[in-house]
């Protein structure tokens, strides 16, 4: 006699899955793409406008495999992502560390506060040359413009993470015994992470723009500064590339931080569903 074996059907989050594949957002996405990219070859083709200043997507994807086959260009992209990588994580020490400070004190929110809009709303590149005077032409600049472009955000979205958590849900944690410890790890940290992730995320994006604009205003090295020598050079098939890969290392950071908050924060999803 053979024993009947029964399947069970697909968890609910598979075919959530396998229907996010064919959801009309994402069928409308690829066809927005697909149609962006037809009418390019198109009008580069017939030189509708100057393919010198446009290139079209063939020749760019040409160039792609050209330059993935050139271990210079993995040199370049190794010296950016030790600056990125360098810069951003430096930042999310401290931004972390004093966006929770701040967020718990009124007296070190007071003393800092003014001195972090002020920096928050400058523009990093007014202070590249100040970078190159202090830490030279090497990596340190590059890493630096990285620190002060991508700790902001994380520092302001912890602290209003921190100060957007329900006193309420405190005042209970307390009447009921828990010590400070035990109100951060259970009650502050859990509700101020989307906040936190969300900086992160949005850190990691200013950390590219500035990696990419030190290389730019000073470097031998790096994919700004072969964005740079290819704009001199008007080589635009070279720049469409590094864009595209420039683009590819920020889409899959904040996938990742996407990820992460579904992992970490998976109240959100349900209370959305």
């Amino acid at each position: 006699m053979k024993t009947a074996i029964f399947r069970s059907p697909p968890t609910q989050s598979r075919l959530q899955k396998l229907a996010g594949w064919a959801s009309p957002r994402f069928i409308w996405g690829m066809g927005a793409v697909i149609t962006f990219l037809a009418t390019w070859e198109t009008v580069s083709t017939l030189k509708i406008m100057d393919p010198r200043y446009i290139s079209k997507p063939s020749q760019v994807v040409q160039t792609g495999f050209k330059m993935l086959s050139n271990s210079t260009f993995y040199h370049h992209l190794y010296i950016s992502m030790l600056e990125l990588i360098i810069g951003f994580s430096l930042a999310v020490l401290l931004g972390l560390l004093m966006g929770l400070l701040m967020g718990r004190s009124q007296i070190i929110r007071g003393l800092f506060d003014p001195l972090v809009m002020a920096l928050y709303a400058t523009p990093r590149v007014a202070l590249m040359p100040l970078f190159v005077i202090w830490f030279g032409v090497g990596i340190w600049s590059k890493v630096f413009v990285v620190f002060v472009g991508a700790i902001f955000p994380i520092l302001v979205n912890t602290m209003t993470g921190i100060r957007q958590v329900e006193p309420l849900l405190l005042r209970a944690g307390r009447s009921y015994g828990a010590s400070e410890w035990q109100l951060f790890t259970k009650i502050l940290l859990p509700g101020s992470l989307p906040a936190m992730i969300t900086g992160l995320r949005l850190g990691w994006g200013r950390g590219i723009i500035g990696v990419i604009i030190g290389e730019i205003y000073v470097s031998s090295a790096g994919l700004g500064h072969l964005l740079n020598r290819a704009g001199n050079a008007l080589r635009t098939d070279d720049m469409f590339f590094l864009v595209v890969v420039v683009a590819g290392i920020g889409y899959l950071a904040t996938s990742g931080f996407s990820l992460m908050e579904r992992k970490l924060t998976p109240w959100k999803e349900e209370k959305g569903a």
